[in-house]
């Protein structure tokens, strides 16, 4: 995952003044470059909120009726399960997605309009048909993780895997009737981490923690458009976790103060009267107090980030992406700040290669 941060003047120079947009699609290790194959519309978009990272694309004609036969190139290379790797940029390219063939559908026409629309899926695409139980015995719960995420780069669907240390409970892990994908979901909220897919790297690490932006984008000058949103709907100024000791005996942890990321102020600091608003859960996991207060700040740091949301566009920049902070500058004192980038799209069409993305935060 790139961590280093980004001027803008610096990756308009990179790009040549981010002058002819291009991008290149390879499917099962075979390189297309744009402009030699006839594709209306490509896009690719990423999430760092547990979900699968997809890409689609369609191939226009190709197809010879007298033959019976494609002669297209690219639309020979799409098989289900294939490699698909989507380099976008301008002279410099970079990758924006990499994952392997997960849908396609033919179209024939017999006035000549036939095509084929691909859609592909990142390795946790693959992680959610993966269903064997698990019980994990003498195994640490970073053994187990690791060895999830690792499925996914055997079976060629993910380059590496890049996971943070796991710490701090000691229940043994128990995974039966779930699939691979959403199990590391419940771990992922367990701990407090994000899991996503950037260029091939599959990620479980807690991101929302470092909180130095990968860009400073100011409307007018690469920006486009930046849309914000504050609201209190499920904020809460406290969150109290239940557990039960070895001896079953009751323990408690609580958490009331925002540890996670953004600039001002969380919804308690807010609205004081927030303070009154008090989560209390159950957790089959804590044993001691500590993990009890650890997942308690988990907790109430998750949903903190609802707090504050937003969404912009801005010209197509391959080095956005997410799981890092971007900073917005250009508007008012209140839309102004760093926000946490929840999910980037980049798009290449006719109009050329723009990005969008949404972000959120904990502090307005």
């Amino acid at each position: 995952m790139d961590t280093g941060s980004y001027t803008f003047k610096d990756l308009d120079k990179k790009y040549d003044g981010f002058s002819a947009p291009a991008y290149e699609v390879s499917v099962g290790g075979k390189v297309f470059e744009c402009g030699k194959v006839p594709i209306s519309t490509l896009e690719a978009e990423l999430s760092c909120d547990g979900r699968a990272g997809g890409c689609s694309f369609h191939i226009e004609g190709g197809y010879d009726y007298e033959k019976r036969k494609w002669v297209n190139e690219m639309a020979q290379a799409v098989k289900i399960g294939a490699e698909l790797e989507v380099k976008g940029g301008y002279v410099k390219k970079k990758t924006v997605f990499y994952g392997y063939v997960d849908d396609y559908s033919v179209d024939f026409d017999e006035e000549g309009a036939s095509g084929i629309s691909v859609t592909g899926l990142d390795g946790l695409g693959y992680l959610m048909s993966l269903r064997e139980p698990l019980y994990a015995g003498k195994k640490k719960p970073a053994e187990i993780v690791k060895e999830i995420l690792q499925k996914s780069v055997s079976a060629g669907f993910a380059k590496k895997v890049n996971m943070a240390s796991l710490s701090g409970f000691e229940t043994a892990v128990v995974k039966e009737q779930i699939d691979d994908w959403r199990f590391l979901n419940l771990m992922a909220q367990r701990y407090g981490f994000s899991l996503f897919c950037v260029a091939g790297e599959l990620i479980f690490s807690d991101v929302a923690s470092k909180t130095s932006p990968i860009l400073t984008l100011t409307l007018g000058q690469g920006l486009d458009s930046f849309q914000k949103r504050v609201s209190l709907a499920h904020q809460v100024g406290k969150v109290e976790i239940m557990g039960r000791d070895v001896n079953q005996k009751a323990v408690l942890g609580e958490a009331d103060s925002v540890k996670t990321g953004g600039d001002g102020k969380s919804a308690a600091e807010l609205v004081p009267a927030l303070k009154e608003a008090v989560l209390r859960e159950y957790s089959e996991y804590a044993r001691t107090q500590d993990e009890c207060k650890t997942l308690a700040q988990n907790r109430l740091d998750g949903i903190a980030m609802g707090l504050v949301s937003g969404r912009g566009r801005c010209i197509g920049i391959p080095d956005l992406i997410p799981g890092r902070y971007l900073k917005i500058e250009g508007g008012d004192k209140q839309a102004n700040g760093s926000y946490f980038l929840t999910k980037v799209r980049h798009l290449f069409d006719d109009n050329g290669y723009i990005t969008e993305f949404e972000v959120k935060g904990a502090k307005a």
